[in-house]
């Protein structure tokens, strides 16, 4: 394959770090589903912030969950600095000695898709799978790729896409992930009972939504946020929606949400509970097209709907979390 040329796959993840941590899983020789790592990371309590461009932003720890995730799974998940003067020759030596090398990097480096190339960077993670002999090409693995049409791909980038990629560091006000490769030792043991470890994980979250006014008032208090921001000069107003809908349907709501009803279901919750999650779904997929027609034409009116369905979305999402703290200790 030259570099540049893009061989596409189905989608395999909702996250792209755990998605590449679960692909380098399965080099390894094991398989872990994407859910168990946000049950054992704690994955599915949101917080809210800011994002690298100081926009609102409701997002989880990624780094700490997918990491703390994968070692209550057994495994081992190993960082190291990057050498920004030797970073190829410190990444030759880390894959002849592991499977992979997962790593962030600032998407605006990544040639191989319009949907980078075409948009201001984001941190995003991807997989390194292979180095050339001459250190000038290197094989990667991206587990998704946010198109119209979300997939998959493997892809040989140039030494200079990818040096750029990792080199140019983006921070959120919340994250700050960049900078580091991680490597993963196969686990040494797997849970036996998936239903019982999914439960745990779901009801020990519960339990700290109740007990901590962050995960509590995160909707709350992104409402706040995306209020000011949409009350702001045109420019940042319109920024602040298109960001909404990024974090809304791209980054971290939806595709939480997504891996949290298959937990759901692999908890064997009542399904009742399952269809709390999808209809919480369905108005944040409405939230996102409000914030999409307010970029478009600035109408305070529209912002004004957006505010009151975030209302509803506070209280909806509340009542989830009340009602699986109720299934989930009533299953122990």
């Amino acid at each position: 394959m030259k570099a540049g040329q893009v061989q596409q796959f189905p989608v395999a993840a909702h996250n792209c770090f755990s998605g590449s941590f679960q692909q380098l899983a399965v080099l390894l020789g094991q398989e872990v589903e994407e859910p168990a790592i946000m049950e054992a990371g704690d994955g599915y309590l949101l917080r809210a912030g800011l994002d690298e461009r100081s926009c609102p932003e409701l997002v989880f720890g990624v780094e700490a969950v997918v990491l703390s995730g994968l070692t209550a799974l057994g495994f081992e998940a190993r960082a190291v600095a990057i050498r920004p003067d030797g970073w190829r020759e410190q990444l030759r030596d880390l894959l002849a000695e592991h499977a992979g090398v997962v790593v962030w990097v600032n998407s605006a480096h990544l040639d191989y898709s319009v949907v980078y190339s075409s948009h201001p960077g984001f941190m995003h993670a991807v997989l390194i799978l292979e180095l050339s002999a001459d250190l000038r090409r290197i094989k990667v693995f991206d587990s998704l790729v946010d198109d119209r049409n979300r997939y998959s791909c493997v892809v040989w980038m140039t030494d200079s896409a990818l040096e750029g990629a990792v080199l140019d560091r983006l921070r959120s006000k919340s994250l700050d992930h960049m900078g580091r490769f991680h490597t993963l030792v196969a686990a040494h043991a797997h849970p036996a009972d998936s239903t019982h470890i999914a439960a745990a994980g779901l009801l020990r979250q519960a339990k700290a939504f109740r007990g901590n006014s962050c995960y509590r008032n995160a909707v709350h208090e992104y409402r706040l946020l995306c209020g000011e921001a949409l009350a702001g000069p045109a420019d940042t107003a319109k920024l602040a929606a298109r960001r909404l809908f990024d974090h809304v349907n791209v980054l971290y709501v939806l595709p939480s949400l997504r891996l949290l009803e298959r937990s759901l279901r692999r908890a064997e919750v009542p399904d009742y509970v399952a269809d709390l999650c999808r209809s919480l779904m369905d108005e944040w997929r409405v939230l996102g097209l409000q914030s999409l027609k307010f970029a478009a034409t600035s109408s305070s009116s529209i912002a004004s709907r957006i505010d009151e369905r975030f209302e509803r979305l506070s209280t909806a999402t509340t009542h989830l979390w009340d009602v699986l703290l109720m299934e989930t200790e009533s299953g122990k």
